[in-house]
């Protein structure tokens, strides 16, 4: 809150309204909009086409598809289960019930199952943008985010499948745009003297961000992995504030004046949010909060016994794939094949090639901007990349490629920012690399067009679907 009296603040405000420079921030942000909104649009089409097909329940579908019916108040048999119990409850609610949304409306079928997924899967497009427009407030390089996300083939594909992982990847990246858009307008009011420095009282979006954090680790336990990097980030940039300020012990002063706003956005506040997504849950089983922990508890040990080989040494399932190999993309997840005799159909779980390969290179860069250069927006990109890859890599249980699904987002903002340094260079006195720029986005989109039909599972001749599998580990 400003600390102003009323008619300084209104004359405050008058005059920043004034300012030619909030003037061209308003019609950035317009454009900025208009470009979101187009790509996200176009994401939508395409996320959405021919949606109900294949016209059965696809790799983990017959888990969440089969319990959001459930959930939806559908009897059992209907749902393809045995009982009415529900398969997936080593996974918390939250993402079933927005499954479950879907069947509601649009009934126990393949576009009810995955209709939520599709429409938050490109809400996640106009995410991206936003989080650009943060970062850089260009509206050129939110339109660039935004696009790279929405040609990212991994995100498309579990956009188009009733499973959890879009909308853990959703509330991820809410998340972190809230926390971007705080220390945006942090900053705006430090500069402006407005928000002096000192324990200071809830900041309500950092708080919804804490919520969001909270809402994804309602959809799978590993959203707690981004919380954690949000807690993190939140310190650093609270530790920056002080030392710009010119504390000498700028981390100690900010966890001493920041601790009742940060724990009521990352500890009680998300604390709450979680434990709301479970009061169906509670209201099933007697509202007994000691039989909820002990259902944690369960859960908990399901994870951490489950043995990715049998007592022969087989692996437990053919498209298991350790972290390490995620960004080669050294094995994809077949989540649909169909043999039809001169045509195949498949839907290829796999990811786009330039973002993924190309995150081997602009990985290390966004490193060095952080840690070298001192720019902040590297490290808002690379602190979610690193808590949510590099837990994984520690991980002994069964994995598969889609759990980095949360990170394409952040693919796609780490390849913005390459991108956007690419254009910036001059090689002579007028000319730039901007066309290697534009160059790259139509390979990034010419690829998603060229993968389409195993991204949705759309019958092809043999001979096509070879020239799409690129390696034997993609069969």
């Amino acid at each position: 809150m400003p600390t102003q009296p009323a008619e300084a603040w209104a004359a405050s405000t008058a005059e920043r309204r004034a300012d030619p420079v909030d003037d061209a921030r308003r019609r950035a942000i317009a454009r900025a909009l208009m470009i979101v909104l187009a790509v996200t649009a176009l994401a939508g089409v395409a996320r959405f086409w021919n949606l109900g097909h294949p016209e059965e329940k696809v790799f983990d579908e017959v888990y969440y598809a089969s319990d959001a019916c459930l959930y939806a108040g559908h009897p059992f048999e209907e749902c393809d289960l045995e009982s009415a119990t529900e398969r997936s409850w080593v996974h918390p609610p939250l993402a079933k019930w927005l499954i479950a949304l879907g069947i509601e409306a649009f009934g126990n079928d393949p576009f009810g199952w995955r209709f939520t997924a599709a429409a938050v899967g490109t809400a996640s497009v106009a995410l991206a943008g936003a989080f650009a427009f943060l970062l850089w407030g260009r509206p050129v390089w939110a339109g660039v985010a935004s696009l790279l996300l929405a040609t990212e083939h991994l995100h498309f594909v579990q956009s188009r499948v009733a499973m959890l992982d879009i909308f853990l990847a959703f509330f991820i990246l809410l998340g972190f745009t809230l926390l971007l858009w705080d220390r945006v307008r942090q900053e705006r009011l430090d500069a402006a003297d407005l928000a002096p420095l000192g324990r200071s009282g809830p900041r309500w979006i950092r708080v919804a961000a804490g919520a969001s954090f909270a809402a994804a680790t309602a959809s799978k336990w590993s959203g707690i992995f981004a919380w954690l990097g949000a807690v993190v980030l939140a310190l650093i940039w609270e530790r920056g504030r002080r030392a710009r300020a010119g504390s000498d012990r700028p981390l100690i002063t900010a966890v001493r004046e920041e601790w009742p706003s940060l724990a009521l956005a990352f500890v009680v506040v998300p604390f709450a949010v979680y434990l709301l997504t479970w009061v169906r849950w509670l209201g099933d089983h007697g509202w007994d909060l000691g039989r909820l922990w002990s259902n944690h508890l369960a859960i908990g040990e399901y994870h951490l016994e489950l043995e990715p080989f049998r007592a022969n040494g087989e692996p437990i399932h053919p498209y298991m794939s350790e972290a390490w190999t995620w960004l080669l993309l050294l094995r994809p997840v077949a989540y649909y094949y169909r043999d039809l005799g001169p045509q195949a159909a498949e839907i290829l779980g796999v990811g786009n090639p330039l973002l993924f390969w190309g995150s081997l290179l602009f990985l290390p860069y966004l490193a060095l901007g952080w840690w070298g250069q001192r720019d902040w927006r590297a490290g808002a990109i690379l602190v979610p990349v690193l808590f949510l890859y590099v837990p994984w890599l520690f991980v002994s249980r069964p994995l598969f490629l889609f759990y980095i699904v949360p990170l394409t987002p952040f693919l796609a903002l780490g390849a913005t920012y390459v991108l956007r340094d690419i254009a910036r260079i001059r090689v002579a006195e007028r000319a730039s690399l901007g066309p290697a720029v534009g160059v790259a986005i139509v390979v990034a989109v010419a690829l998603f067009l060229f993968f389409w039909p195993v991204l949705i599972g759309e019958p092809i001749g043999k001979e096509a679907w070879d020239a799409r599998i690129w390696f034997s580990g993609w069969v």
